[in-house]
């Protein structure tokens, strides 16, 4: 009996001893396995990729959602800007006879004029530039301009050059920068913006003869309006004459007679005693005054 006992004792310590070596063989096993076999680490590995993923996901959701909210923004602003000038020119016209009262209001809106452009220009810069379109920047530019901040106009009409699609918002932005140089005493600089201007049509593909002829002559009657507000009115007559050139080669046309009537205006304007007002880019902006140009030149 005391021998079955002992061969019991004994079969048992041996069975216990072999599980301990077969754990101890898991555990060294486990140990030679690769990073990569291990499926804990797998799953782990997984789920952090699986975290990565979703935040960047989320960021990117997030990204779109906030430049799309700043698109809605921009334009709205866009659209009131765009209506000031429209609100100013109805003034001028409905209190004609009241001083007092146009320059109250006059002031009203050149003060939501200057507050406008100044959201549109922070805006603007936040949002990345293949959101903004070249329109967008002149447009912000031009409000700019009328409000007398004269580097931020610099600074938006550079962005409407990089961005222009086409030659129509590519001129646009190279006649005001050329009138912008000559309000600020640069004329020589505007001059060089004007003949940029005047050679639109070598970078862009072939436009019909009256598309090309129109476009050249309300450049030399934008120059035209530069050089005579510059007081270079020999220049400005120059300009008038090559306008009036170009109408020449035109077929007669309801566009040659309006294009005939804006040179006939020109050459009216250049020969009295007021203040010529840039119509060919600038018929939707408040006039620049005087005491702009004072304080840039000086």
């Amino acid at each position: 009996m005391e021998q079955d006992n002992f061969v019991n004792d004994l079969a048992e310590s041996i069975q216990l001893i072999k599980k301990e070596v077969d754990a101890l063989q898991i555990t060294i096993m486990s140990q030679k396995t690769p990073w990569y076999k291990n499926i804990s680490t797998t799953l782990s590995i997984l789920a952090l990729l699986f975290s990565f993923g979703t935040t960047y996901v989320s960021y990117k959701r997030t990204e779109a959602q906030d430049i799309q909210s700043a698109r809605v923004e921009l334009r709205g602003l866009l659209q009131r800007l765009s209506y000031l000038p429209r609100d100013n020119f109805e003034t001028s016209k409905k209190y004609l006879n009241d001083p007092g009262a146009m320059g109250t209001i006059g002031g009203l809106i050149n003060q939501e004029n200057a507050l406008l452009s100044r959201q549109a220009a922070e805006l603007a810069r936040k949002l990345p530039k293949n959101y903004v379109s070249a329109t967008e920047y002149y447009s912000i530019a031009q409000a700019l301009q009328a409000a007398y901040n004269v580097e931020g106009a610099k600074e938006f009409l550079g962005y409407a050059l990089e961005s222009a699609k086409d030659f129509n918002d590519k001129i646009a932005a190279l006649r005001s920068n050329a009138n912008l140089m000559f309000i600020t005493g640069k004329p020589e600089a505007g001059r060089v913006e004007y003949q940029k201007a005047l050679n639109i049509f070598s970078g862009y593909g072939e436009y019909d003869d009256y598309t090309k002829k129109s476009t050249h002559i309300w450049t030399e009657l934008s120059w035209a309006y530069s050089e005579a507000n510059a007081g270079f009115k020999d220049l400005a007559n120059q300009h008038i004459d090559s306008a009036q050139s170009y109408l020449s080669g035109l077929q007669p046309s309801p566009g040659a007679d309006q294009l005939m009537g804006q040179i006939n205006q020109a050459k009216a304007q250049l020969n009295s005693t007021r203040s010529l007002t840039n119509s060919s880019d600038n018929a939707n902006l408040p006039q620049l005054m005087d005491d702009l140009k004072r304080r840039v030149v000086k």
